[in-house]
């Protein structure tokens, strides 16, 4: 009887991380397609311009003169469009700087450098820079979305034995999130990130992590 119990309480507690992860998914893939709408909506000079007078939606750059730290950890593997084929938990970090002048015209966004550090068996890492946008939705709730490039420590790029075949040591990066400002300084993010190459090499499998950050501005 003991067995039977403990066996429910594993089947169950499977389903319930299935179901997180899941929900998880299905969240960040409806924060990429706004994002990239809000995206395209910001490269025109007036965009930003037209969008500053109708309340806190759409409102593009609110800290944009800000510094800011991010960091948290996610799930190595995973995301929107990740074969979830290895496990493990990677670090994230990221310096936002301010944003130049000559970045106005497209949304004054924010000049960034990162990394991926993973903690798994033999782990890729990824280090990374680019431009990063942030569109609000609410006076709390926003959008982040990131495009840049990254270089990868990944040893065998066309025959891997212990990941997936990225095929360049140059890649692109890309980020999407759905953050929460609980104070001007303080914010929080349900992030994923994407590294790939755009099929300008040979392989282009793709490497992807989803999880939770944090981020203080100054």
């Amino acid at each position: 009887m003991q067995k039977v119990i403990r066996a429910i309480v594993h089947f169950g507690a499977a389903h319930i991380s299935v179901g997180t992860f899941m929900l998880t998914k299905k969240l960040l893939q409806a924060v990429t397609s706004v994002a990239i709408l809000s995206t395209f909506s910001a490269l025109t000079p007036a965009s930003a311009e037209d969008l500053s007078g109708a309340g806190y939606f759409g409102q593009v750059g609110k800290y944009s003169d800000k510094q800011e730290i991010r960091f948290g950890v996610m799930a190595y593997d995973r995301g929107l469009f990740s074969t979830d084929d290895f496990s493990g938990a990677v670090i994230n970090g990221e310096f936002l700087f301010k944003s130049p002048e000559f970045l106005e015209g497209i949304g004054s966004p924010r000049p960034y450098i990162g990394f991926d550090a993973a903690i798994a068996d033999d782990p890729i890492h990824f280090f990374y820079t680019g431009l990063n946008w942030d569109f609000q939705l609410t006076e709390k709730f926003y959008l982040t979305t990131s495009l840049g490039g990254a270089i990868t420590t990944a040893n065998d790029l066309h025959n891997p034995t212990t990941y997936k075949a990225l095929g360049c040591r140059v890649l692109f990066h890309a980020g999407v999130g759905l953050g929460y400002d609980f104070s001007d300084q303080w914010t929080a993010q349900l992030y994923a990130d994407h590294f790939s190459n755009a099929n300008l090499c040979d392989e282009n499998n793709g490497a992807e992590a989803a999880g939770i950050r944090l981020g203080y501005r100054f």
